[in-house]
């Protein structure tokens, strides 16, 4: 467990880093969609010449299972990208962010109404205290949500937990050899077919070196921030690894203050002294909520 636990955080911390990765293409593209697309084609550019070395051989009995999950993998997650973006139509960035933290909530529901899994009444404590956190952690207020934009929102909390999921059971389909080169191959194959599928976007995002470069410092620290994650439900479970992914809004916050102190402030939001005082109180209740269900789950 303290394997899984350790993968996660550096999962979160990785995230955390991709993000301000992302920062300089923003600021020069100002595209988010932009840099998913080149993103997922640097990944895919990494990824296919490892494909043929690195599958791993415990699935050679099950490759149309695989191959079966590996769509479905692709279809859920690219629906929840397009949701997610069309959500930023009428959400801002920064409140969508921390509203992602309610997948807790669904990845709970949908495991116990469709997967009939328990959860014992620590394990709700802290999957509540943990979303409280996380949507907490960066909630500004502002203008209420459209009916489109909370639709759209739902949509993409719903794909995105099915996306956990399914990479949970792709990653565990092996069962021969290292949880974490599985991950690696894993991971190898889907963001391959994932680059793959993105080719078509650029009849619409012309291609050039410079976005492709520019793309590539968040699509790298990204790629592996998904193996560590796979590492993370493979030995956890999803909805436990969603508890420790939330703490990525407390290394977040640890990285706002690193780069204000070396005066790099234009990579990270500009907040007032409110909104720490929030992330303060956010992170003691998300660290709470790690414990007890680590506690919980030890218990189990």
């Amino acid at each position: 467990m303290l394997f899984g636990i350790a993968a996660g955080l550096v999962s979160a911390l990785l995230q955390s880093v991709s993000y301000l990765c992302s920062a300089g293409f923003m600021l020069k593209y100002r595209s988010p969609l932009r840099l998913v697309i080149f993103s997922q084609l640097v990944m895919g550019a990494f990824c296919l010449p490892f494909v043929p070395f690195v599958f791993p051989r415990g699935l050679q009995d099950r490759l149309p299972e695989f191959a079966m999950w590996g769509c479905v993998w692709l279809v859920v997650f690219s629906i929840g990208q397009v949701a997610f973006f069309s959500a930023l139509r009428s959400i801002e960035s920064s409140r969508i962010s921390s509203l992602l933290g309610l997948k807790i909530l669904v990845l709970s529901a949908i495991s116990i109404l469709v997967l009939r899994t328990e959860l014992a009444a620590l394990q709700w404590i802290a999957i509540l205290l943990a979303t409280a956190a996380a949507v907490g952690m960066n909630w500004s207020g502002g203008a209420r949500f459209s009916p489109a934009g909370i639709a759209w929102l739902f949509l993409a909390l719903i794909f995105y937990s099915l996306t956990d999921m399914t990479e949970t059971r792709l990653v565990t389909m092996p069962h021969e050899g290292s949880l974490a080169f599985h991950s690696f191959s894993v991971g190898c194959v889907c963001y391959a077919a994932l680059g793959i599928a993105t080719l078509p976007f650029l009849l619409k995002f012309r291609w050039t070196n410079r976005q492709f470069l520019h793309a590539a410092p968040f699509a790298g620290v990204w790629y592996f921030s998904q193996v560590a994650l796979f590492v993370c439900f493979g030995l956890l479970g999803t909805v436990f690894g969603n508890v420790i992914q939330a703490s990525r809004g407390m290394i977040s916050i640890a990285l706002g203050v690193l780069l204000f102190h070396f005066g790099l402030g234009k990579f990270d939001a500009k907040i007032g002294p409110g909104m720490w005082l929030r992330r303060a109180v956010a992170s003691v209740l998300m660290a709470l909520g790690i414990i007890l269900y680590s506690l919980a789950q030890w218990r189990a």
